[in-house]
């Protein structure tokens, strides 16, 4: 398969299930055959597979046919399937910088959620981003624990994934006998409602109390009015930071200004140290667009790389982004990329300066049928609160208003909007209505003000 083909293909998975599910879950699938209607798949292992299978196959299907006009059956084999014999026996073979499954008895072809391609040497240092990156190095060291639990917080797609990838992956190849658990808040629950179920609670507080020597927690965020799973990681950061344990955890937010976390949970989790991550500057957008484009083997102008620059302003995911759909178009196009190409191809991103928040407040207000009136008032019934969510959500992705100034056109105060959309992102990653409804919402918005 062309890389074009499958770049956009990604491109469009992630508008269909979201960054977060696509980083988390589609980002290290690889095509290994394309031919008569048939796509063939390889998963990092068999785990990553059920669950992919499971969830996100029809979605696969569909970005596919959206690419390419093509519909294809998706199949999947895991990556032990495609070295070997191919009959999916074979045991897996183990490279140093494979990190360790929890629970089991060796360690495996690696965790699900945890990204290779995140490694210190190919992280951007910048002043947004500076102190994280001093403090991750840092812990990666045995002795002495510095900083723990280190805490980083930031908006989606600034690098907190990458720094706790990261972390976990040098940890590992330098100490090998070291048990790095990486996992996210999401499926941490899982686990422990699986293991309540199955009457297997004691196996896993000693898994992660007891054969645990450096625990990665992402997205706690997620455990959000979830009181037991709180109880537990409570206890599990505890026993693991007395006995001299490293803890790293992310969060969208700092861990005092979550909401509806117990107020010990909060406690424990900043008592060490709690790192903003802010977004990059000029400079250091020019040194991340220079570094996508030698590994993605293109050629782009000063004015080009300017231009970028200057026009993106979210994130680093959205400026790798970019770069992707500019060489795409180029190719597909066959055209060479120049300022007038990068200025057709990347509209889409350029949203910050054409949209507000008053833009926004009204296309909701029309979609739903609800007045401005309605969702700027005290109401908490769902016919208003829905709405009022969904315009939250689009005001954090189509401005560059900060979340105090957000609330203010809808009297309401930084946290209450926070609050919010951490809700309303753990309904968009979990119920497909949800999901499917901001789709569509998010076709016919783009549609009238780009």
């Amino acid at each position: 398969m062309e890389i074009q083909v499958w770049n956009l293909f990604n491109e469009a998975l992630k508008k269909r299930v979201g960054i977060a599910s696509f980083n988390r879950w589609l980002s290290q699938l690889k095509p290994v055959k394309h031919q008569a209607n048939n796509l063939v798949l390889v998963c990092p292992n068999k785990f990553v597979l059920d669950w992919v299978k499971l969830n996100y196959h029809k979605d696969l299907m569909s970005a596919f046919n959206q690419v390419t006009g093509e519909e294809v059956l998706v199949d999947f084999i895991a990556h032990s399937d495609n070295n070997g014999n191919g009959n999916g026996n074979n045991k897996e073979t183990l490279s140093p910088s494979q990190l360790a499954l929890p629970g089991t008895q060796r360690y495996l072809t690696g965790l699900p959620f945890i990204n290779r391609e995140y490694t210190f040497q190919n992280f951007i240092v910048g002043p947004g981003n500076q102190l994280a990156y001093a403090s991750a190095l840092a812990v990666t060291d045995r002795e002495p624990r510095l900083y723990n639990p280190l805490f980083f917080y930031s908006p989606e797609g600034l690098g907190k994934t990458h720094l706790s990838s990261a972390v976990g992956q040098k940890i590992y190849s330098t100490h090998p006998d070291v048990k790095v658990f990486y996992t996210t808040a999401e499926w941490f629950t899982h686990e422990m409602i699986q293991a309540l179920r199955k009457n297997n609670i004691l196996e896993f507080k000693e898994k992660y109390r007891k054969y645990c020597d450096v625990l990665v927690i992402e997205d706690i965020q997620f455990l959000q009015r979830k009181e037991k799973t709180q109880e537990e990681i409570f206890y599990t950061l505890d026993t693991l930071i007395q006995m001299g344990k490293q803890v790293v955890l992310t969060a969208n937010a700092n861990p005092r200004e979550i909401s509806d976390l117990k107020t010990n949970l909060k406690s424990r989790m900043g008592s060490g140290l709690v790192v903003d991550i802010k977004p990059p500057d000029y400079e250091t957008k020019r040194k991340i667009i220079a570094q996508k484009c030698e590994e993605d083997n293109a050629t782009i102008t000063e004015d080009v790389a300017d231009f970028i620059a200057q026009t993106i302003k979210s994130n680093i995911r959205d400026i790798k982004s970019a770069i992707i759909q500019l060489i795409a178009s180029s190719s597909l196009l066959g055209r060479a990329i120049d300022l007038n190409l990068a200025k057709e191809t990347l509209k889409s991103f350029i949203q910050n300066k054409l949209v507000d928040v008053m833009d926004i407040q009204k296309f909701i207000s029309r979609q739903f049928k609800v007045s401005p009136e309605q969702l700027k008032s005290k109401s908490r019934s769902r016919t208003i609160n829905y709405p009022r969510q969904i315009a939250y959500y689009f005001c954090r992705k189509y401005t560059d208003k900060t979340l105090a100034t957000i609330g203010s056109f809808f009297n309401r105060n930084h946290s209450s909007v926070l609050r919010a959309l951490n809700q309303f992102e753990i309904s968009l990653r979990t119920n497909r209505g949800v999901k499917d409804a901001v789709n569509l919402l998010t076709q016919q918005f783009e549609k009238i003000y780009f």
